[in-house]
């Protein structure tokens, strides 16, 4: 059972993200994924923002961040809030699945002390190489990262690659989680370094968080790029392309398919729609 949280939001010009010439300020609300395992107990996927992302960034050059996109957590939107009004204590969570390192993905980590992480290896080798100031411009702040990560990690590279089924085309191959064939880590390279979606088979045809890889529904249903200047924090420009042409491909191959980006808020509202009936 897969559900889903908005934690925070930031804004962003629109032109920067759909490529056309609207300078308005477009909203990007930062989901979280919470998803039930009958034998694992309770895994997240990602944290979006936490009140510690605007204390690590008072300063330059960290401030820069904060400028550049502008965010806003209202004390009920804060996770351990929402989760805990629903019965659930940090403590409770027993995996964070990481889909990068980007900080609006990773504020709140520090929130729950007893969590065993999930990540890429090539994802937190990238962040551990990087300087403050060259990881700032990739969109990294290592302050935000727990000084026992290393003891709480495994890394998906470190599972054996298997096939993903037919009706995931183009996506060939994964590593299953848990070795149960409930949870599969499915690379989504060019965002960021090491970025992987995560697929859901809790629900009859699945869900795809699918984090960065692509910004909007539409960005993958009608291969709206972004701005050229955006890929000047991405990891590959040319793989960004393919993996956001592979997620249209799957679109169109299987409708039936939740593909959701984390900072989509149409793909949140029609999913909570649809869990609500």
């Amino acid at each position: 059972m897969l559900e889903l949280y908005k934690v925070g939001h930031c804004w962003h010009p629109e032109a920067m993200v759909l490529g056309n010439c609207n300078l308005s300020k477009m909203k990007f609300p930062a989901h979280v994924g919470l998803i039930r395992h009958p034998t694992k107990g309770l895994i997240l996927f990602d944290t979006g923002y936490a009140k510690r992302f605007s204390s690590v960034t008072k300063r330059f050059p960290e401030k820069a961040y904060s400028i550049l996109t502008p965010m806003k957590l209202g004390c009920k939107e804060q996770l351990t809030e929402q989760l805990i009004s629903n019965g659930i204590h940090p403590s409770d969570i027993k995996y964070i699945f990481i889909s990068h390192f980007h900080a609006d993905h990773i504020a709140g980590l520090l929130d729950f002390p007893d969590a065993k992480f999930i990540c890429s290896k090539v994802a937190f080798t990238e962040i551990m190489k990087l300087g403050k100031l060259s990881g700032l411009i990739k969109g990294y702040l290592k302050k935000l990262i727990p000084t026992d990560f290393h003891k709480r990690c495994s890394f998906i590279e470190d599972l054996k690659p298997t096939a993903l089924t037919q009706k995931l085309r183009p996506f060939h191959s994964g590593f299953d989680i848990f070795n149960d064939g409930s949870l599969f880590a499915i690379n989504l390279p060019g965002h960021a370094a090491g970025h992987y979606g995560l697929f859901c088979t809790g629900t009859k045809a699945g869900t795809f968080l699918v984090g960065d890889a692509a910004w909007t529904k539409d960005a993958y249903e009608k291969s709206l790029y972004p701005n050229p200047l955006a890929y000047l924090i991405m990891d590959s420009r040319k793989a960004y392309i393919e993996t956001l042409d592979s997620l249209g491909q799957l679109y169109g191959n299987s409708k039936d398919i939740k593909i959701i980006p984390s900072h989509c808020e149409l793909s949140f509202k029609e999913y909570c729609r649809v869990q609500q009936s």
